[in-house]
């Protein structure tokens, strides 16, 4: 009961009790009348949310955090009486609250409204629920139902870039390694040169151009240096291995996945072949290059669950088994610190997880300016 509706409650008690004790039939029929007025709104709020079905239209692959397009179809089912005044709130993944209105929608017909909303956690979930509520009439009762809305949607986890290729850039352009290709970087700039037929357009230097054409010589063209080298292939290691009283995150599991997601596009954006070997996958290698398996890949990632036994020797075993042109990023959700000193002597690189290190900021108070207002 909404505050309107005990205010008015109360209001025909009082009219109620007053004709009683003045014996006053005016009286005891304005209580009795807002007493039926007041199951009769009951009885209608009731009503308004029977026999009304949801449907839920919306991708069913996404990755966390990135927002999308959903469409949430109100149906009323009722063949005479209209639904008015309903708000939904639905929780995507049982986690993301979106919320809509729908003022009025026929009897035998619907609504639909056109909403935008993320997930924030990975995963795969079929059934959302989803709370109705009105205040239909005259907002004395406010009435809810409970509801489900069945639609598959997998979650990715977000991919997230380890700040180790913007430090080192050995996976871009910055490759010594025996297994190493041409990248498709320009290079870096040297000077200018003549003109050659071949040369491309866009590489025309037009300020020196046209001191040049003036002097009655070519045209001058940008000359760069030769592309760096990157890894033909590369591999990469996601285990939960930690030594003895290294305390185990949830969080910074979910964190790993999102490295490991950001590390396989990044990758396969620049052109490297790459493999997947993680103990939660029982240590079986996963392409992740091509469109399928690269499909294949999110989903697993999506459904990962951690591994709670996986050994030193395991983690040792599946490096030593790699060959020694293919290079190797390895990923845990454990520090660092936890397991570093088993890697054996090979050149390969480690992904810290603890990407974000927050320091002391100093504070500093500055005088505010004035600002005149003509």
């Amino acid at each position: 009961m909404n505050p309107r509706g005990a205010a008015f409650l109360g209001a025909a008690v009082a009219l109620t009790v007053a004709g009683l004790l003045l014996i006053d039939g005016v009286l005891i029929s304005l209580g009795a009348a807002g007493f039926l007025l007041i199951a009769m709104v009951f009885l209608f709020g009731r009503w308004n949310l029977t026999k009304i079905d949801l449907q839920l239209t919306a991708p069913g692959r996404v990755f966390a955090d990135t927002p999308f397009h959903l469409r949430l179809t109100q149906q009323n089912r009722r063949n005479l009486f209209d639904a008015y005044g309903i708000d939904l709130e639905l929780r995507l993944s049982k986690a993301a609250k979106i919320h809509s209105h729908a003022p009025w929608t026929a009897a035998r017909s619907s609504s639909t409204s056109k909403l935008r909303g993320s997930i924030s956690k990975r995963g795969a979930v079929s059934q959302h629920p989803c709370d109705l509520g009105s205040s239909f009439p005259l907002g004395l009762f406010h009435f809810t139902k409970k509801t489900s809305v069945s639609q598959e949607i997998l979650v990715f986890p977000k991919p997230l870039v380890p700040k180790e290729f913007f430090a080192s850039g050995e996976f871009d352009d910055a490759s010594d390694g025996a297994g190493s290709q041409a990248g498709d970087a320009p290079g870096e700039p040297r000077g200018l040169r003549p003109y050659r037929p071949g040369d491309r357009a866009k590489q025309i230097h037009w300020p020196t151009t046209i001191r040049s054409i003036a002097r009655g010589r070519s045209p001058r063209v940008r000359e760069y240096d030769p592309p760096g080298l990157r890894p033909r292939q590369a591999t990469v290691i996601f285990h939960s291995f930690g030594t003895d009283h290294t305390l185990i995150r949830t969080d910074l599991f979910e964190r790993a996945l999102s490295l490991v997601c950001g590390t396989l596009r990044h990758l396969r954006g620049i052109g490297v072949p790459t493999t997947l070997r993680a103990d939660f996958l029982s240590w079986k290698p996963q392409p992740t290059f091509q469109s399928d398996t690269w499909s294949q890949t999110l989903t697993l990632l999506a459904r990962a669950q951690r591994a709670p036994d996986t050994e030193a020797h395991d983690l040792v075993a599946e490096i030593d088994a790699l060959p020694p042109e293919q290079s190797l990023v390895i990923i845990s959700d454990m520090p660092t610190d936890a397991w570093r000193h088993i890697l054996p002597d090979r050149k390969l690189l480690v992904i810290d997880i603890r990407q974000h290190r927050h320091g002391k900021k100093n504070m500093s108070f500055l005088p505010k300016r004035k600002t005149a207002v003509i």
